[in-house]
């Protein structure tokens, strides 16, 4: 996975919530939640300009050229565009991957109010009438607002109508349904981990409005003030009295910090072997003794399986507890509070407050998004693939896609020959680890093959209708696949891998790398640029994804992407003693005072960019050894010093303290001004390239850098 992210996205249905369980390197979305940019479109002779009056791509003008490489390269590469970077007010951090999707949701915005304005004319089912009548259902704000909480009506009737365990597991069946992710506890269907030709039955909780951090954490007590507040805004804008809203708050507290105490900590949850663990049907019925299996299995037209994959057990063991201890009119009201979590954000524009304040209790202090901007993103997320084909037509150009492809074989060609001469790993282990790197499949900008969803009634007068339509359908779609052969769609996980995300993600499951469309322009990709600078923006990029098939994660799993160890000790002992240096390096970085990284949370990303910004180097240098007249100096950099200029370029940034302190214990991503720079010190070239030696700042004795691919 490619990039930082503030919070996991809403899927659009359970089987999306498991393709992202089964990578969790592949679960994150945008951290910003909307920013009118000030980018346009210009001819291609001038280079696009971002909002601070710089190139979107590399450019030495955003160099500060005072500064000493030796001592700060961050300042160096990007000292200028530091100094005029500003952190719009909408959002909590500012990036090229911030600056990029400005101008992608501009153009979203155009092609989902165009859509809108055109789809009367459509054929029903077509992508055109779909988008814009989703879009033009979100936007008309006068009739959601005369509505207020009535859409829910039907579904606080169903949880009213619980008398027992049996009309308790048909609701949750249904919730997960409609949701689009399980609510307690549900079952999915996904690739068994440890046989990906199969189908297997998991089940798993649900999702957690916060990390736990906030949950657990004695100086997070204002954020979960902030919170119980917003329950109870939102739960008396769905119809509770306030006092009875301000007490269910309370519970609903209660009962996810109970939940996560058991969940996983951040780092485990990046072993498969411990989040995802097979056991036959008598041992879940045991985790899960308060809900009726048979109904909930047989609600969902499945069978009931002789084994399962449970996801986070601890925590399903902790959700049934409470179903135990607490009385029925407690659980309604929380699962109440379940469906306003999950479905508010399609109902009044009043359920919009309560969230912001929660979010600068966060955050800081931030503004709402415009109106366009969170319906686009809506949109964007449940039409995935419709918006995308929209998007592919009028803004991505076949030669870019061919142009990355020969990228991508490059770099490919350069980790085979890497393997080939890798002197630590057996000859057994090798032969596999080529096995996988053969079997690798990397998809380009956009799939062969678009999701259909023209089954799915998209109505221009039911905002909250389309939503849980479409979850339904895909929910069910996905659940039939049980029994039959293995077939996934490619470009399909919402907020990483659809073409319309700005990313670049490897899975695991799939042993497969997908490259997002909207991320093949500049900075990550110029078909304009010189060699040097594609090589190490989007060549990095793709190195970077290829790592993560052998890092401390992706190594777990095999050519066919199943959960095995595939690795002799002695290599596994070797691989795990460098990977740890790794840790201690991002362990001793404080992103703030008291701050530091999590080095074990964040080794997979690190070694991605060390291994990704070498390959990227190295193709580099075969470039250039077959084309001697690309070895040329440009604005005094040589193309060694360009290549590493560029990749500090890409992810120079500036981001909220409140931002940081959220999301750096718990996410595997380092904000910018760790990447920018550590990568490239376990680069010998790196050293070359600006004089560096022992004694200056940056320097990283040899003990301690890197050597694994």
């Amino acid at each position: 996975m490619l990039r930082l992210a503030a919070a996991a996205p809403a899927m659009t249905a359970g089987a999306l919530v498991l393709a992202v369980l089964l990578s969790p390197g592949c679960s994150r979305t945008s951290t910003r939640d909307g920013v009118a940019p000030t980018t346009r479109d210009v001819p291609s002779a001038t280079p696009v300009l971002d909002d601070f009056g710089f190139p979107l791509g590399f450019s030495v003008t955003k160099m500060d050229r005072t500064a000493d490489p030796r001592a700060d390269f961050l300042r160096f590469a990007a000292g200028r565009w530091i100094d005029a970077a500003k952190i719009p007010a909408e959002t909590v951090r500012i990036s090229s991957l911030e600056l990029v999707s400005f101008r992608v949701e501009a153009q979203l915005e155009a092609l989902t109010a165009d859509a809108a304005r055109t789809s009367a004319t459509a054929a029903k089912g077509d992508a055109l009438q779909q988008v814009g009548d989703l879009y033009a259902s979100g936007m008309d704000v006068a009739r959601l607002d005369a509505l207020g909480p009535a859409p829910l009506a039907p579904l606080f009737a169903r949880i009213d109508a619980v008398d027992g365990p049996r009309a308790l597991a048909e609701l949750l069946a249904h919730l997960s349904l409609v949701i689009g992710e399980p609510v307690i506890g549900a079952p999915l269907v996904g690739s068994d981990t440890q046989d990906r030709s199969r189908y297997a039955i998991y089940t798993a909780d649900g999702t957690l409005p916060m990390s736990t951090d906030n949950y657990l954490v004695a100086g997070a007590a204002p954020i979960r003030d902030a919170y119980v507040e917003m329950v109870r805004a939102k739960l008396v804008l769905a119809g509770l009295a306030a006092d009875e809203a301000r007490a269910v708050a309370g519970r609903v507290l209660e009962l996810e910090t109970r939940v996560a105490r058991r969940k996983l900590t951040p780092v485990d949850a990046r072993d498969p072997n411990k989040r995802f663990v097979k056991m036959p049907l008598g041992q879940l019925r045991a985790i899960l003794s308060n809900v009726d299996l048979d109904t909930l299995f047989a609600a969902l037209h499945l069978p009931v399986p002789d084994q399962v994959i449970v996801v986070e057990g601890e925590a399903l063991r902790e959700r049934n507890a409470l179903l135990a201890e607490w009385p029925m009119a407690d659980i309604k009201r929380y699962l109440r509070w379940e469906v306003v979590r999950h479905l508010s954000p399609y109902l009044s524009t009043a359920y919009l407050a309560p969230s912001m304040a929660f979010s600068r209790a966060m955050y800081g202090k931030m503004d709402a998004p415009p109106r366009e901007r969170i319906v686009t993103q809506v949109v964007t997320r449940h039409l995935a693939h419709p918006v995308s084909q929209l998007y592919v037509e009028r803004h991505f150009p076949p030669a870019t896609r061919s142009a990355v492809t020969t990228l991508v074989n490059g770099i490919r060609d350069e980790f085979r020959s890497r393997l080939e001469a890798n002197t630590w790993l057996s000859a057994d282990t090798r032969t596999r680890a080529l096995e996988k790197l053969a079997t690798l499949t990397i998809g380009v900008g956009y799939p062969d093959t678009w999701v259909d969803l023209r089954a799915v009634e998209i109505r221009r007068d039911d905002y909250l209708g389309n939503i849980l339509r479409l979850n339904a359908f895909e929910a069910r779609r996905d659940l039939a696949r049980y029994g039959g052969p293995v077939k996934e769609h490619d470009f399909s996980v919402p907020g990483a891998t659809t073409p319309v995300d700005i990313n670049a993600a490897y899975q695991a499951a799939r042993n497969r790398i997908e490259i997002a469309a909207a991320i093949l322009q500049p900075p990550f990709f110029d078909p304009k640029a010189d060699v040097a600078v594609n090589a190490c923006t989007m060549g990095a990029v793709i190195g970077h994804e290829i790592t993560h098939g052998f890092d401390a994660q992706g190594r777990l799993s095999d050519a066919a992407g199943n959960v095995r160890n595939w690795w002799t000790d002695a290599d596994s002992t070797h691989f795990l003693a460098e990977n740890a240096k790794l840790v201690a390096q991002a362990a001793a970085f404080e992103v703030l005072p008291g701050l530091p990284l999590n080095g074990a949370l964040s080794a997979g990303e690190n070694l991605a960019d060390t291994g990704g910004l070498s390959l990227g180097h190295a193709v580099l240098m075969k470039y250039l050894a077959t084309h001697p007249d690309a070895n040329v100096t440009v604005d005094g950099l040589t193309p060694s010093q360009r290549c590493f200029v560029a990749w500090g370029q890409l992810w120079a940034d500036k981001a909220t303290e409140g931002f940081l302190r959220q999301v750096v214990p718990n996410d595997g991503h380092p904000p910018g001004v760790y990447r920018a720079v550590a990568p490239a010190q376990h680069a010998p070239a790196f050293f070359e390239a600006f004089g560096i030696t022992a004694g200056d700042a940056l320097w990283l004795d040899e003990a301690r850098r890197v050597r694994i691919w």
